[in-house]
């Protein structure tokens, strides 16, 4: 009989939620923005993921890939992107005060899953890192992604009206 890991369970579990969400709770009339605030993450989470790896702050010894990858795949290329999908969908009409407590908030929860995964899974391992090295670090990317789609958007309409 085999038994299925932990790490395995959770890490199915993760990308069946995310492409729920996808398919069932993101608003695809903004398709355009949803990719682009999609693709920004992954960017930002392979110049960021890498590094923090490297350096050794913290580690994934369940990964996918792992003869080519020391990062999480999963989490760094579809589990918190569409996580920043769903947060600029919420905030997208937003003010400045609800998106900060909406970045809190989404980065308070994100952080709530991941430390006892650290804790109690092969997952994700600390380091050189804590829990609020990662609550501070998701809430400056949430944000971060917020202010880049205001920009993208800002430079469609100012750009994408003039005629060539």
């Amino acid at each position: 009989m085999t038994v299925i890991s932990a790490e395995l369970f959770i890490s199915v579990t993760a990308a069946l939620l995310g492409l729920l969400l996808l398919v069932f709770a993101v608003d695809w009339r903004y398709f355009r923005d949803w990719v682009v605030v999609f693709l920004y993450k992954c960017l930002i989470d392979s110049l960021w993921g890498g590094p923090v790896v490297n350096l050794n702050f913290l580690e994934y010894p369940y990964r996918q890939l792992p003869r080519f990858f020391e990062i999480s795949l999963l989490f760094e290329f579809w589990v918190f992107p569409i996580l920043c999908v769903m947060f600029n969908q919420v905030t997208r009409k937003q003010g400045f005060r609800l998106i900060l407590t909406y970045a809190v908030l989404f980065s308070a929860g994100i952080t709530a899953i991941e430390y006892p995964l650290e804790l109690y899974t092969d997952l994700i391992h600390y380091n050189k890192w804590s829990w609020y090295i990662t609550f501070v670090t998701l809430v400056i990317t949430l944000l971060s992604s917020r202010a880049f789609i205001a920009f993208y958007r800002w430079g469609c309409g100012y750009f994408g009206d003039r005629r060539l």
